[in-house]
């Protein structure tokens, strides 16, 4: 149990108590969630309460609370997440103690990620022998070579696809840092087809990065809206909309990891208080100073997203708008 013990101060810092002691069941730790209101600075007040006895957990302001998994692998991610499994693994196959009460074994969390699958009938697209016609003029519009298929393992679906949202679409995949999937975008290629354009999986899209195994965390990050969009340039994040959560993976990973510059690219359509509210979301701690922003649909940037800029000026395009990144003055986030 000091190995649960030892992870949880790894996450949360020192608990209440100062120490591992075998004869307490019931740990105090400051909240994650507190934390991370107050820029990354602990209150002090020691509100999440841990039962090791039961694999536990519950936060007294919020009222979260649940399988002791799900607050690990929030907060600490796969790495630490199955460094949990194993020590559980080791519990029940231990003769020395009694896991009777134990009630979390991670089979939530690993029955949700054993759902996320492609579709039944994906393949992957080869444009030299592709025969949908619309779906390569699609691709052809949208500058999506071969090359960027390869690196993104897309592919499409046929029109007899088991589930119906999917079928007939291009489907992007996204793969975590260790290769395995962890969500992917559906999008709809043909003018006729009346169902919504995009179509996510059922992952929930706070809990992962996209495309996460071909970030560089040391060179500039940007962060873009659509799932098309990050295809166009290297070390591109899609948000999947307009807004950040601190509580979301790409918040902690950006964090913890990011040592560059992160320039906000959202598209033209966005207001200039959406995107000084995602800059002040990200503009904190050891990430202030580096937050920078791109206004699209300006004259300084007549485009609408990323995918129009390379439709109509290429790579050198993408290039040129980059240098147009700035940073927001104290005075400009005020008002």
């Amino acid at each position: 149990m000091v190995r649960i013990y030892n992870i949880l101060t790894t996450l949360f810092g020192e608990s209440k108590q100062g120490y591992f002691d075998k004869s307490c069941s019931q740990y105090q730790f400051n909240s994650p969630w507190a934390t991370e209101d107050n820029n990354g600075v602990p209150d002090g007040k020691f509100n999440l309460e841990v039962s090791m006895s039961m694999g536990k957990y519950h936060e007294w302001v919020t009222d979260k609370g649940g399988n002791l998994s799900r607050l690990i692998k929030r907060f600490g991610g796969q790495e630490f997440l199955q460094e949990y499994y194993s020590i559980i693994k080791d519990l029940k196959e231990s003769r020395y103690y009694n896991i009777g009460l134990f009630a979390d074994d991670g089979s939530s969390i690993l029955s949700e990620a054993s759902q996320i699958k492609l579709p039944e009938t994906f393949k992957k697209i080869d444009l030299s022998t592709c025969r949908k016609q619309k779906l390569v003029d699609f691709l052809k519009s949208r500058c999506i070579t071969q090359e960027i298929i390869d690196q993104y393992n897309i592919g499409y679906t046929a029109w007899e696809d088991p589930d119906r949202k999917f079928s007939n679409r291009i489907i992007i995949p996204s793969y975590d840092s260790v290769g395995d999937l962890n969500y992917f975008v559906g999008r709809s290629f043909d003018d006729k087809d009346k169902r919504p354009k995009y179509c996510n999986c059922k992952a929930d899209k706070e809990e992962i990065v996209l495309h996460e195994n071909l970030i560089q965390w040391n060179s500039t990050i940007y962060l873009v809206e659509g799932a098309l969009d990050c295809l166009h340039y290297r070390n591109t994040i899609s948000l999947l909309g307009k807004t950040l959560k601190k509580s979301s993976e790409v918040f902690r990973k950006l964090y913890e990891k990011a040592n560059a510059n992160i320039v906000i690219c959202l598209d033209g359509d966005t207001t200039i208080d959406e995107v000084k509210r995602l800059y002040n979301v990200l503009n904190v701690g050891r990430l202030r100073g580096r937050i920078q922003y791109i206004r699209m649909g300006t004259n300084e940037c007549p485009y609408k997203d990323f995918s129009e800029i390379n439709e109509n000026k290429g790579r050198n395009g993408l290039i040129d708008v980059f240098k147009t990144a700035k940073k927001f003055s104290e005075i400009e986030l005020i008002f």
